[in-house]
């Protein structure tokens, strides 16, 4: 686990993750950085009901299952002098994503992604803490539907969209160099360390799809599968899901811009997926290729 790399290396010894199969897989190395004290809001008791939200009929995505959807829009209404400490959708009663200290606010950029406002993570500090829990303990099955860009393509430092990492590679998607490939994207996969998911390309516009069972990963990017059917197996997580970076252990902070993003306690069906993709895609000017 990434919490004993650093004490293996110090005495020579080479850290690998368990194989759940034969298939080779890419090992999580170098260890990650040590771990830090995240100026985010502390954990506080997530949500953990699957969720049924009601939405209005012309919705353009399903209501069922819903766990949690923000947008730049309304992070716009919610914002205080241009920073953000609690970002709502009133469509989803009693979810939030939040953090009291100013330093770890992002900032609200109008117009930042094909007209529409998105929150601008600086990189340096800035994550927002949810009230949802996405770990297999709460909810084995979890859709996080994202549409973002970052300012770096580079991997160090570790970045994160979002997670709920306590250092032992649980879910979280972000910047990473440890894939063993030329894909910089990646997801998290527990015991079985880094997984490669896409090859990420500064300041470009990315809608990416990421589905979890407790067993398995499948990712879309842009309405494409980009990784398929990778056996995974998380242990504990952190209690609740950041955005902007993986939590309190390894903070991982994003660099750049989240335009919305969509949490379903569930696997959406093919038909479902792609009814949020169309939507998110015609909204930020993303060319679909499926």
């Amino acid at each position: 686990m990434r919490k004993t790399v650093a004490a293996l290396l110090l005495t020579g010894l080479v850290f690998t993750c368990k194989k759940k199969e034969e298939t080779p897989v890419p090992q999580p190395a170098p260890p990650a950085p040590a771990a830090t004290t995240s100026s985010a809001t502390p954990a506080a008791k997530a949500l953990t009901p699957v969720p049924n939200v009601s939405l209005p009929a012309d919705a353009p995505i399903p209501g069922n299952g819903l766990a949690l959807w923000l947008t730049g829009y309304d992070a716009m209404k919610s914002a205080a002098g241009g920073k953000l400490a609690s970002w709502t959708n009133p469509l989803v009663p009693n979810v939030s994503a939040s953090s009291s200290e100013k330093n770890a606010q992002p900032s609200v950029a109008a117009g930042a992604i094909n007209g529409h406002a998105a929150v601008r993570f600086d990189g340096e500090a800035n994550m927002l803490m949810t009230n949802i829990d996405i770990s297999p303990a709460s909810w084995p099955d979890v859709t996080v539907i994202a549409v973002f860009n970052s300012a770096t393509e580079e991997t160090s430092p570790l970045r994160s969209v979002y997670g709920d990492d306590n250092g032992d590679y649980d879910r979280s998607a972000g910047l990473d160099n440890r894939s063993g490939d030329e894909k910089n994207y990646v997801i998290f996969a527990g015991d079985r360390g880094v997984a490669g998911y896409f090859a990420l390309k500064a300041n470009q516009v990315y809608l990416s799809t990421d589905q979890y069972t407790a067993t398995e990963f499948n990712g879309w990017v842009d309405g494409k599968p980009a990784l398929t059917k990778f056996q995974t197996h998380w242990g504990e997580a952190l209690p609740n899901m950041y955005i902007g970076g993986t939590g309190t252990s390894f903070n991982q902070f994003w660099k750049g811009d989240i335009a919305e993003m969509i949490v379903y306690a569930r696997v959406l069906t093919d038909a479902e997926r792609a009814k949020v993709e169309d939507y998110l895609a015609k909204k930020y000017g993303v060319t679909i290729g499926r």
